[in-house]
């Protein structure tokens, strides 16, 4: 995510970009940083993570965590030696991630980081049946994100789609989505103030 400040560091200071209609997005592990970019730098005023959204405290603590293990395995299988496990568990799990990202597990995790996007406008998009970002995981923070929103009046600014049938795998539909929300708040004449 520092290189996403610096960006937008960079990108504010060009006369040729108005430094309000900042928007950011990714798929994957891309949607994961654009989510905390936005939740950590308000100079992007708009957000729209593509299938990179998850609870990873929940995850662990609900056992739902071997997609996204899956998809580094070899990092975990370390750790795994590392602490004389036999196999890959919560404890290795919860170890790695707080490795790859200090807190990504307890104070960064999404009921903390997902809320404090409002009142900027943020649209998560994910697939109903993606393993690496269950649904059960987002309830807390899709919960939080409500109140925020509403609590500084910009009800509006948030959306969140689960895609039927979709796992982690971004669709027609997403980009779609995600561009029509992009111009909704970003486009000149639409902007309103938050």
């Amino acid at each position: 995510v520092w290189d996403l400040i610096k960006l937008a560091e960079y990108l504010t200071q060009r006369e040729d970009i108005d430094p309000k209609r900042i928007g950011i997005t990714g798929i994957s592990l891309g949607g994961m940083h654009a989510w905390f970019a936005a939740a950590v730098d308000t100079r992007y005023s708009v957000a729209a993570p593509l299938i990179g959204v998850q609870g990873f405290r929940w995850a662990i603590d609900n056992d739902a965590w071997q997609a996204r293990v899956n998809s580094l395995k070899p990092v975990f299988e370390e750790a795994r030696i590392d602490m004389g496990k036999s196999e890959i568990d919560k404890e290795v799990v919860e170890k790695v991630w707080d490795r790859i990202a200090p807190g990504i597990a307890s104070q960064f995790d999404a009921p903390y980081s997902v809320p404090v996007t409002a009142p900027h406008p943020l649209y998560i998009l994910n697939g109903a049946e993606d393993p690496r970002c269950p649904l059960g995981g987002l309830v807390v923070p899709l919960e939080r994100a409500k109140k925020a929103y509403n609590k500084t009046a910009s009800p509006g600014n948030f959306k969140f789609v689960a895609e039927d049938g979709v796992g982690h795998t971004v669709t027609s539909f997403m980009i779609k989505e995600s561009s029509d929300w992009f111009e909704k708040f970003l486009k000149q004449g639409n902007m309103t103030s938050h």
